[in-house]
């Protein structure tokens, strides 16, 4: 109860601080304010196509959905490096989760992407119009870095029911200009049948906030994820064969991203299943919105490495590799 009490007191604290900072200037709506937040945590479920809401690894459940924390009993750690679109960024994730003191369960997880070598360009004589004498010269280069730091904690609601939430703090830096965010996100889950579990996650469900150094204040709207995860043994093959299958439901036009658009909601589908052997050797595919999937696992008693890539028709390949441990 204490540290119940502890993380509301911080997340009060938090709340009062970040609204205080974005109290004055220009507010707008950031449609790709908060992408960097949607590229997946973990190999395997890059590998399965994202579809993580009802039945993420408890390492991933604070990014997808905080109520599958509720129940774990063992702690667990894992760490992604991710090499992006043929090497354009990298993306870095590392997690932990476990059981606390009182029954309860949380998890700490840090996000990190970043470009390195962006061209700030101007016109060798900025007081003259472009022409074959005045061509874009490169000025300086400059990178952008994005961090998210997320604590969540989770709790059963009665036999079949979890729920569970996230808070974030956001950092974002480039062209020597920073801001800074918050955000919450909440989520339920629940198993239907012994082998069938259902899920959704409401994220940014206070419209998420970026404070800039410049004084624009970028919005990031809600968004509401489902999904739904069934497995079966397959006894005869010594194996089982899981699938999942999530919808992403973002209240804006997305532009170029949309996948599926219906008035003022688009929708990005995410399927995909495992096939493991002996509980040990794990074949994994899938498709991220129109993306193909893929991936393997080794899962020992204590360690699990997972690899995964998703292949872009417009960007290039994007290769996973995580490394899990539970005790």
């Amino acid at each position: 109860m204490r540290a119940a009490r502890v993380y509301c007191i911080a997340v009060m604290w938090i709340t009062a601080f970040g609204m205080s900072s974005v109290a004055h200037g220009e507010w707008v709506i950031g449609r790709y304010a908060g992408e960097f937040l949607s590229l997946g945590a973990g190999a395997r479920a890059l590998a399965m196509g994202d579809a993580s809401v009802a039945a993420p690894t408890p390492s991933s459940a604070a990014y997808y959905n905080p109520a599958a924390l509720a129940g774990i009993e063992k702690r667990y750690v894992e760490f992604m490096h991710a090499s992006q679109f043929d090497n354009l960024f990298a993306y870095d994730y590392l997690s932990l989760a476990g059981k606390l003191r009182g029954g309860q369960c949380a998890a700490v997880t840090v996000l990190y992407t970043r470009v390195s070598d962006i061209p700030l360009t101007r016109l060798a004589d900025p007081n003259r119009p472009l022409s074959d004498d005045n061509r874009v010269v490169v000025k300086s280069e400059t990178g952008d870095h994005e961090l998210a730091l997320m604590a969540a904690a989770a709790r059963p609601l009665g036999a079949s029911w979890k729920a569970g939430v996230t808070a974030k703090l956001l950092y974002k830096t480039v062209a020597g200009e920073s801001a800074y965010g918050l955000g919450f996100d909440a989520g339920v889950k629940r198993t239907v049948l012994k082998n069938v579990q259902v899920g959704a996650a409401l994220r940014d469900v206070t419209t998420s906030v970026l404070a800039w150094s410049t004084g624009r204040t970028e919005a990031i709207l809600p968004s509401l994820a489902v999904g739904g995860a069934w497995s079966a043994e397959l006894r005869s093959l010594n194996a089982r064969l899981s699938l999942a299958a999530d919808l992403d439901g973002h209240f804006e036009s997305r532009g170029e991203a949309e996948t599926v658009e219906a008035g003022l909601l688009t929708v990005e589908p995410h399927v995909g299943l495992e096939y493991l052997i002996s509980n040990t050797v794990a074949l994994r595919g899938g498709i991220n919105g129109t993306d193909l999937t893929a991936g393997a696992g080794l899962n020992f008693s204590w360690l699990s490495v997972h690899a995964a890539f998703q292949d872009h028709a417009d960007l290039g390949l994007t290769h996973r590799i995580s490394v899990a441990v539970a005790w």
